[in-house]
């Protein structure tokens, strides 16, 4: 009975043994699997934590980029956009320049033909006046030379028919002069009226030209 009770003791004993060594292994291997998992959930967090931060750093690097290329268009852009004003203003500038000397050039013109019109006509009414007194001096110099003549005639006339052929002839001579001289005055007169006709027609010519 002792010697039994004995070596159940001890099978207890080592039964005690070996399941506390199980136990023992059991909860190391817990704790090696769980510090394991601990390790792991760390390590992944770590890698998810760098790797939001790279992607992060790469989002804002990026954005950086998209920022400074929007910049550098918008000032390309302003700067074109000041490029192109500049130029049109400096273009309108030079047109108004250019519309405005062509105006003074072309108001210089006519009045300068203003002035020559005036001038010519103001030449012309000169020499009319001049001629028409030339005519009336003529004239009354010829009727005061008929009235002479006529006086003369009369007082001619008791004298030989020698005499009054002649004066005849002389009065022949002086109507045929007359006459001459009246159709050369014509003749420059037609002249005149052509010569002033060319430059009339030459001058509205010149002034459809220049408008």
């Amino acid at each position: 009975k002792k010697q039994d009770a004995d070596k159940k003791k001890k099978q207890d004993a080592d039964k005690k043994k070996k399941d506390d060594d199980k136990k023992k292994k059991d909860a190391d291997k817990k704790k090696k699997d769980t510090d394991k998992k601990k390790q792991d959930a760390d390590k992944k967090k770590k890698q998810d934590a760098d790797k939001k931060k790279k992607d992060d750093d790469k989002k804002k690097k990026d954005a950086d980029k998209k920022k400074k290329d929007t910049d550098k268009k918008k000032q390309d852009a302003d700067k074109k956009k000041k490029q192109d004003a500049d130029k049109k203003k400096k273009d309108d500038d030079k047109k108004k320049k250019d519309t405005d000397k062509k105006k003074k050039d072309t108001d210089k013109k006519k009045q300068d033909a203003d002035k020559k019109k005036k001038q010519d006509a103001d030449k012309k009414k000169k020499d009319d006046d001049k001629k028409k007194k030339e005519t009336d001096k003529k004239k009354k110099d010829s009727d005061k030379k008929k009235d002479t003549d006529k006086k003369k005639k009369d007082t001619d006339k008791k004298k030989d028919a020698d005499k009054k052929k002649d004066a005849d002839k002389k009065k022949k001579d002086t109507d045929k002069k007359k006459k001459d001289d009246d159709k050369k005055k014509k003749d420059a007169d037609k002249k005149k009226k052509d010569t002033d006709k060319k430059k009339q027609d030459a001058d509205k010519k010149k002034k459809q030209d220049a408008d």
